[in-house]
C-alpha cells in the first residue's frame, strides 16, 4: 500500500559531513575527494538507478558527479557552510519500476531543477517493499552565464539609529514554506501517477492532527531498522511504531464504543414505548423487505454493487457500461459465496462439537457468534450459556435492526405501502382470475391448493404489513405528543407528514414553530457545510482509496459529532439545507453534493436516480411527489401541511358540531 514519507536534511560542515561521502553512498559510486584524496565508496547489494538533473544555465561539469560535488567542496570556505540539501522520499510500490523511475525524475525536474538547483537522483531498491529515492540538492544557485552565485547579499539598516548589517538569503530554498510546498506537491504528483496507471491507492501531506483524527501517525522505518529486527536486535522505530498501533487501536474502539452507546440511546428513545414482541415484528417485516442483511462487511458492499448498477442503467450503452456491469455481477457473485462460506464453516464446527443441536432454527449470525464463543472460551459452552447467547444475539441483532429502520424510517414505510398495495392487486387478481367468492364455499371448492395457499399467504403477509405500518404510525405519535401537546391537528397529517415534523425536530435539534416559517434555522454554517461536503465527497468516491476516505470519516465525525452519517433522512435534509445556500456554498462544493446524490437535471428540476438522495421514497420517479419544484423548500412542505391538517381538523370540529345538535334536537323530540 502507498505510504507517504518526505523528510528533509542539510549536510553541512558544522555536522563534520561531507558531500562526496554522501553522494558515494547514495549513488553506489566509488568517487574521489580532492581535497584529502580519499577514495569514498560503499557497496550496496541492489545497484541504484541514478540521474543528474540540471537547469540549462548549468556548466556542464554538473552531469560528472564526482566534479559536481568536490566543486561544491571547494566553493564553500565558512568552517559551518551548507553544503548541500537531501531529501529522502518513499514511492508507491505498487508502481512499476519504470514508472517509480519517472515519477521521481518529473517531481525533481518540475520542483527543484526548473527553480535553479542541481539535482543529483538515487533510487534504492534495496528492500522492495520499500522503494525510495534520495535527491541531494545544491544550495548555491547558479548565475546566467553558469557561474556560482551568491547564497545571500548583505544589506544595511538603521535599527534603533544605529546601522546594522542584515543577511538576506536570494533563495527561497531554506523556507518552512518552501519545505511545505514540496511536501505537498510530492502527495499531488505520487496521486497523479497512481490514477493514471490505474491504482486507486492515494497519499497525503496533512498530518492526522492537521486533519482531526485522533490516531497517531507510525514513522518511517527504513532498512536499518527492519534489518536489526530480523537480527532479533530491538528497534527504536519498530518499538514506537508497535506501541502506537496498540493506541490507535484503543482510540479506534473507544470511538465505535461511543457510537454504539450513542446509536441505543437514540433507538430507545424513539421505540421505549414499543413490548419486545412489537419491536420484533418491525424488525422481522424489515427483513422480509430485505432492508438488512446480517453480515455488515458484505452487506455493505452488496448494497454499493446494487447502487452502481442502478445508476449504471441510465448511463449510454457502451463498452465501458458492459465492463462495468459485468464486473458488479462477478464481484456480487463473490460476495454471495463468500455468505455461504461462511455458514458452511459455521455449520461444520456445529455438527462436529454440538452434534445434538438443531442449527436449521439458528440465525446464521447465531451459529457464526457460537463459533465465536466457542473458540474464545476454549471449551464447548451449555446449554443454558447456549440459550444465553443466542437470546443476546438476537436482542442485539433486533436493536441493530431497529436502528437501520429508525435511520430509514420514510423508505420502510413507503416500501412498506407498495407491498402492501402489490400483495393487495396480487389477491383480487387471484379473486377474479379463478371467480373466487368467500360467501359462496362452492366457488373455493375447484380452486387448488397452490392458489388458495398463495392467496392465505398474501393475507398474512398483509397483515403483518398493516401491523408494521400501524406500529410506524403510533412512533410519530408518540414524538409528536411530545412536540406539540397543545395541536389537536397533529391527529390530521399523513404518516409522510408526520414524519417531516419528527425529522425536522431531529435535524434541527427543536421542535418547528410557526416563527420559523418566516426565518428558517440553519443548522450548518457556510464553512461547516463546505467541509462536509467535501469529506462526504472523498467517502463517496469510488476511486478514493480505502485509507484516505475512513480518514475523511474519521475527520467529519470528530468535526461534527452531531452529524449522523448513517442516517439516510438526516442527510438528506442536509442536502435540501445546502441546497437552499447553494450561492453561498459556491459551485464546486455543490457539483460534490450533486454527483454524491447523483442529482439530475430533468426539464429543469432537479432529480436524483440515487436511491439515498430521495428525501421521503426510493423511487426517483415519484420524487416530484413529495417535493416542490417551484423553488420552495422544506419548511413549505411544514407549512403546507399545517394548514392541510388545520382544515381538515376544523372540517372535523364543524362536522361534530351539527352531529351534536341533530343528536340534542332528537332528544328534544324524543321527550
Amino acid at each position: 500500500m502507498a505510504i507517504y514519507h518526505f523528510s528533509n536534511q542539510i549536510i553541512s560542515r558544522k555536522k563534520q559531513q561531507n558531500t562526496i561521502a554522501a553522494a558515494a553512498y547514495r549513488s553506489g559510486e566509488r568517487l574521489i575527494d580532492e581535497r584529502t584524496n580519499e577514495d569514498k565508496f560503499y557497496k550496496r547489494k541492489v545497484k541504484p538507478i541514478t540521474h543528474i538533473l540540471a537547469p540549462s544555465h548549468a556548466p556542464h561539469w554538473v552531469y560528472n558527479r564526482q566534479q559536481l560535488w568536490n566543486e561544491v567542496e571547494k566553493r564553500e570556505k565558512q568552517w559551518n557552510a551548507q553544503l548541500a540539501r537531501e531529501i529522502n522520499v518513499a514511492l508507491p510500490k505498487e508502481l512499476s519500476h519504470s514508472e517509480q523511475e519517472q515519477l521521481a525524475i518529473q517531481f525533481c525536474t518540475d520542483i527543484f531543477v526548473k527553480d535553479g538547483m542541481v539535482a543529483d537522483l538515487s533510487i534504492h531498491r534495496d528492500d522492495e517493499e520499500n522503494p525510495h529515492f534520495h535527491v541531494m540538492l545544491t544550495i548555491r544557485p547558479f548565475n546566467e552565464d553558469g557561474t556560482w552565485g551568491n547564497k545571500q547579499i548583505k544589506v544595511k539598516e538603521l535599527i534603533d539609529g544605529k546601522q546594522q548589517v542584515k543577511a538576506l538569503h536570494i533563495t527561497d530554498w531554506n523556507t518552512k514554506e518552501k519545505l511545505l510546498f514540496w511536501r505537498e506537491q510530492w502527495a499531488h504528483y505520487a496521486n497523479r501517477f497512481l490514477e493514471k496507471n490505474g491504482f486507486s491507492e492515494r497519499i497525503t501531506h496533512l498530518s492526522n492532527k492537521d486533519r482531526g483524527i485522533e490516531t497517531l501517525p507510525t514513522i518511517h522505518e527504513g532498512f536499518v531498522a527492519r534489518q536489526m529486527q530480523s537480527e532479533g536486535k530491538e528497534s527504536d522505530r519498530i518499538k514506537i511504531n508497535n506501541n502506537r498501533r496498540m493506541y490507535n487501536k484503543t482510540v479506534i474502539e473507544l470511538g465505535e464504543a461511543k457510537r454504539e452507546i450513542q446509536r441505543k440511546k437514540r433507538t430507545e428513545k424513539f421505540v421505549c414505548r414499543f413490548t419486545p414482541l412489537e419491536k420484533k415484528q418491525l424488525s422481522e417485516t424489515a427483513k422480509s423487505l430485505r432492508m438488512f442483511v446480517n453480515f455488515e462487511n458484505i452487506n455493505t458492499r452488496k448494497v454499493q454493487l446494487e447502487k452502481w448498477s442502478s445508476r449504471l442503467e441510465f448511463h449510454q450503452d457502451s463498452i465501458d457500461k458492459y465492463k462495468k456491469l459485468n464486473r458488479i455481477e462477478k464481484e456480487t457473485d463473490l460476495l454471495y459465496r463468500a455468505e455461504e462460506i461462511l455458514e458452511k464453516e459455521a455449520n461444520r464446527f456445529i455438527n462436529q462439537y454440538y452434534p445434538n443441536l438443531n442449527k436449521d432454527e439458528l440465525s446464521i449470525n447465531q451459529k457464526i457468534e457460537l463459533v465465536e464463543v466457542t473458540v474464545s472460551q476454549n471449551k464447548l459452552v451449555s446449554s443454558n450459556e447456549i440459550e444465553n447467547v443466542m437470546r443476546e444475539i438476537e436482542k442485539k441483532q433486533i436493536e441493530r435492526d431497529l436502528h437501520v429502520l429508525l435511520n430509514n424510517r420514510s423508505y420502510f414505510v413507503f416500501t412498506l405501502q407498495k407491498k402492501m398495495k402489490s400483495a393487495e392487486d396480487e389477491f383480487k387478481q387471484l379473486r377474479v382470475t379463478y371467480g373466487i367468492n368467500f360467501s359462496d364455499e362452492s366457488t373455493i371448492k375447484n380452486v387448488s391448493d397452490q392458489v388458495l395457499n398463495r392467496m392465505q399467504f398474501l393475507l398474512n403477509q398483509k397483515n403483518k404489513m398493516e401491523k408494521s405500518l400501524e406500529l410506524m404510525g403510533r412512533l410519530y405519535v408518540h414524538q409528536l405528543e411530545e412536540m406539540y401537546p397543545n395541536w389537536d391537528g397533529r391527529y390530521y397529517l399523513t404518516l409522510e407528514q408526520k414524519e417531516f415534523f419528527v425529522l425536522a425536530k431531529e435535524y434541527y435539534g427543536k421542535t418547528i414553530i410557526p416563527e420559523d416559517f418566516s426565518t428558517p434555522p440553519r443548522k450548518y454554517s457556510k464553512e461547516d457545510q463546505q467541509k462536509i461536503i467535501n469529506s462526504l465527497y472523498c467517502m463517496n468516491n469510488r476511486d478514493e482509496n480505502p485509507i484516505i476516505q475512513n480518514q475523511h470519516r474519521e475527520l467529519l465525525m470528530n468535526n461534527y459529532p452531531d452529524f449522523q452519517l448513517d442516517n439516510k433522512s438526516y442527510i438528506n435534509m442536509f442536502y435540501l439545507e445546502c441546497r437552499k445556500f447553494a450561492d453561498e456554498i459556491g459551485l464546486e462544493r455543490m457539483d460534490q453534493l450533486h454527483s454524491i446524490f447523483d442529482v439530475k437535471s430533468d426539464n429543469n428540476v432537479e432529480i436524483s436516480q440515487f436511491e439515498t438522495s430521495n428525501i421521503f421514497i426510493p423511487d426517483s420517479n415519484n420524487y416530484q411527489k413529495y417535493l416542490p419544484v417551484d423553488g420552495s423548500d422544506f419548511f413549505s412542505i411544514l407549512e403546507s401541511a399545517i394548514r392541510e391538517a388545520d382544515r381538515k381538523w376544523r372540517e372535523d370540529e364543524i362536522k361534530q358540531q351539527h352531529k351534536n345538535k341533530k343528536t340534542k334536537r332528537q332528544k328534544n323530540i324524543d321527550r
